[in-house]
């Protein structure tokens, strides 16, 4: 399926959360000044304001009918994901991490599954979930997603599955991913929580793979509140996962599968299936708002961004840079003091990686693949605020501010 084409559209921008603080001026608060913001400006904010009338209407229907769960808005919302990912089959289960323990479960996985170390916990906890062994690998130092160079030489006896992270919403090498998996004869899972909405090489995630996994967490693009969206071709596989996300009950009490309760409830669906069609205006306003940081940081010395390959496109769920302290002037840690003085939150995604956390330590094999790329980006990264409730000037005056903040703390180490 070929996504439409990847332009700008022209869309309204809902008012931002936080104002400039009048006061502000070019001082940092760090060192005495105004904050940038009189109240806080947070990283990430749900655009939930827009589509009242829809989700009421929803509302109504869900109240009407009685069911709360498994329901005729939870097909809806299949079918909508389904039509706009352009995908035969999906199925909504109660969160991504949920969804990602099933489709191993549903697959039969046994044994070693390739994952990067750069990624969000939750995608390697649902390999221990399923007492599978994660094999860690590095990534690559432009995307920050997993190296296809590296997962393809960590195939191993035993390995039975990739695991590859569309991180931050920007399209892993999927057409290369695939070669490798079916050379190798391994099943292959994305963890695609932070992409619905993204396109690797104009084709959308969600097509890639044996399955692909969404989240519709807050912090996402498309939102109900809590809940997943799992994608696949297969459609044998389709049926098992919505058996085992009601216990392994295909509906005759029979179990075949040993599942869980993964569902989604009405509530949740409708709160998905209302902000689906303003997916599109927020990946365009992502796009524009990390053009304007890209902007203010594209010349600056000491300062890498997240790199978005030529035909693909990110959703921007989070917009981070990696901060090389020798060069840029400050170090990436007390940038995130200096900003959260600002009342500009930020976040350190994702520090520390797998591979340095105590539940998955005992996995890192630095003789194997000693992960470098991974620990040099994870000890740099910092992620800006980035959504709907903001406009291009403010992710334009975030930027000067951490170049002011950059400016002054030089300035004052020269005196």
């Amino acid at each position: 399926m070929t996504a439409s084409p990847l332009t700008l559209n022209s869309i309204s921008r809902e008012v931002p959360a936080a104002r400039p603080h009048p006061a502000s001026s070019g001082k940092p608060a760090i060192f005495g000044g105004e904050p940038l913001y009189a109240a806080l400006l947070p990283i990430a904010r749900p655009a939930i304001s827009s589509f009242g009338a829809e989700l009421s209407e929803l509302y109504g229907e869900i109240l009407e009918s009685g069911q709360l769960t498994n329901g005729q808005t939870v097909r809806k919302l299949e079918q909508a994901a389904a039509d706009y990912l352009g995908v035969p089959e999906c199925v909504a289960v109660s969160s991504c991490t949920a969804g990602l323990m099933l489709v191993e479960r549903c697959l039969g996985l046994r044994g070693k599954v390739i994952v990067p170390s750069f990624t969000f916990f939750a995608t390697a906890h649902s390999l221990l979930w399923n007492r599978l062994e994660p094999v860690l690998v590095d990534c690559d130092p432009e995307t920050w997603n997993a190296d296809p160079e590296r997962v393809g030489r960590a195939i191993r006896p035993g390995v039975s599955a990739i695991l590859a992270v569309h991180v931050f919403g920007n399209p892993c090498r999927a057409r290369e991913l695939e070669s490798i998996a079916r050379r190798a004869g391994l099943r292959l899972i994305f963890d695609s929580a932070h992409a619905f909405g993204a396109a690797s090489q104009e084709t959308r995630t969600g097509a890639f793979g044996d399955a692909e996994v969404f989240s519709l967490s807050p912090t996402k693009l498309l939102v109900a509140g809590e809940g997943g969206l799992i994608t696949t071709r297969n459609r044998r596989l389709a049926a098992a996962l919505r058996a085992a996300r009601n216990y392994g009950d295909a509906g005759d009490y029979d179990c075949r599968w040993l599942g869980l309760n993964a569902r989604l409830t009405e509530i949740q669906a409708a709160f998905a299936l209302a902000s689906l069609p303003y997916v599109e205006r927020q990946i365009d306003l992502r796009n524009r708002l990390a053009a304007a940081y890209h902007t203010c940081f594209q010349n600056e010395a000491g300062i890498a961004m997240q790199q978005i390959r030529p035909r693909d496109r990110s959703t921007f769920k989070d917009f981070s840079l990696v901060i090389e302290e020798t060069r840029f002037g400050v170090s990436r840690d007390f940038l995130y003091s200096a900003l959260e003085a600002e009342n500009v939150q930020v976040r350190r995604y994702f520090d520390p990686p797998l591979h340095r956390q105590r539940l998955y330590k005992r996995f890192y094999r630095p003789k194997v693949d000693p992960l470098g790329i991974t620990d040099r980006i994870s000890r740099r990264v910092l992620s800006l605020p980035i959504h709907a409730h903001m406009s291009e000037y403010d992710a334009a005056r975030i930027g000067r501010r951490i170049l002011e903040i950059r400016d002054w703390a030089v300035g004052k180490r020269a005196v």
